[in-house]
């Protein structure tokens, strides 16, 4: 029997959570190293993984040691067999631009996970409400971001969720837009099973 995947990261969705989306919409068996205590990070797995570039997230596959969280979903895409979910033709380099986008995002929601008061008012306020604005008219009613579904919906899944979880009040003005595209991604087979088994990672 081969070895399954595994993924290490801190207890909580972060930046490896489209990752995770990507493996269970496959089917891929795969196990994961969550960590809770920093000295078990820290004092213990970050240089006895023999990983070349040591950090959080890691993918362990065999002899294939990956960090970075875009590295692992790129590795992933190519071992799955997945790239037609990268976009067609010139869409692909739009998928990449929200990745990108995505993925400033959930540094942010992040920061205002951590934040209280004024300080997280002036994340949102700068950081996250432009680019939520530019992504609500940019999917304005279609029914996926690229109008049909990719990558780039995983990444928004992950988004939208924490948004709405660290932000709800603010979330409400984006809910008439955002809601319909996140159900429906969330009622993917795959995905609607990983939700409701409560593996699904919350902070």
């Amino acid at each position: 029997m081969s070895q399954k995947i595994t993924i290490g990261y801190w207890k909580g969705p972060g930046k490896v959570q489209p990752s995770r989306y990507l493996l269970e919409i496959s089917g891929v068996e795969y196990q994961e190293t969550l960590y809770t205590d920093p000295a078990q990070w820290f004092g213990k797995d970050k240089y006895s993984l023999d990983l070349p570039f040591p950090n959080l997230p890691y993918l362990i596959d065999g002899d294939v040691k990956l960090t970075e969280s875009e590295t692992i979903f790129d590795y992933l895409v190519n071992k799955l067999n997945m790239s037609e979910l990268l976009g067609k033709e010139s869409d692909r380099f739009i998928v990449d631009n929200l990745r990108n986008i995505f993925s400033d995002l959930c540094t942010s929601l992040f920061q205002v996970f951590q934040k209280q008061g004024e300080e997280k008012l002036k994340i949102f306020n700068c950081q996250i409400l432009p680019k939520a604005n530019d992504i609500h008219k940019f999917l304005k009613n279609k029914e996926y971001l690229l109008g049909y579904f990719t990558v780039a919906d995983l990444y928004f899944l992950s988004f939208a969720r924490n948004f709405k979880s660290f932000m709800p009040e603010q979330y409400e003005e984006f809910a008439g837009t955002f809601d319909a595209l996140k159900e429906k991604i969330e009622s993917i087979p795959q995905i609607a099973s990983y939700i409701s088994e409560g593996r699904h990672p919350i902070l």
